[in-house]
């Protein structure tokens, strides 16, 4: 029984990013079909409002702080400036370039918050220490590894999962 508690973590990361996959597979197919990239992240945030503010309610309804003025303008400016740019640059991203340049600037995301993070002094960043080179490092392997996927020219492997789109097939000649 510890072991699938210690295994719980990892499990669930594995089934985030396969629904992050998926969600970046209905987007690519919506976005291809004509949907809008803005009115597609107005659905996914309907969707997942729909299915978190139940729990939220359920679970957290005795530890909730007291919802002030100052508690609705975190909110607002998190939902906002937080994972809603996010979300659009990327749908925007993925309908007027490649999926894999897409994906490849969701990978710079932290290192980018890190970055904003330290000019903003929110974060500390000591290089004598071992932990401080160890954030820098890994900022540096995000941009790096980004990079790397974005400009990378290696074989083409097609024919995998194509999906196409032909708005006249639907026309009356």
């Amino acid at each position: 029984m510890a072991s699938v508690k210690a295994c719980a973590p990892y499990f669930y990361m594995i089934v985030s990013q396969f629904a992050y996959a998926g969600s970046s597979i209905l987007g690519k197919l919506a976005l291809g079909q004509g949907l809008s990239a803005l009115v597609f992240v107005v659905y996914r945030h309907l969707i997942a409002m729909l299915i978190l503010a139940p729990l939220a309610y359920v679970l957290e309804r005795n530890r909730r702080p007291s919802f002030s003025f100052g508690v609705m303008l975190k909110i607002f400016i998190l939902a906002m400036l937080g994972i809603t740019i996010q979300q659009n640059v990327y749908y925007v991203g993925l309908h007027l370039i490649s999926p894999t340049v897409a994906s490849a600037l969701g990978n710079v995301i932290p290192a980018f918050t890190f970055l904003l993070a330290i000019v903003l002094r929110m974060e500390k960043l000591n290089l004598k220490t071992v932990r401080g080179r160890a954030k820098l490092a890994g900022a540096i392997f995000c941009i790096t590894g980004s990079l790397i996927f974005t400009f990378w020219k290696g074989h083409f492997v097609g024919g995998l999962c194509y999906f196409t789109y032909d708005p006249t097939s639907f026309r009356k000649s």
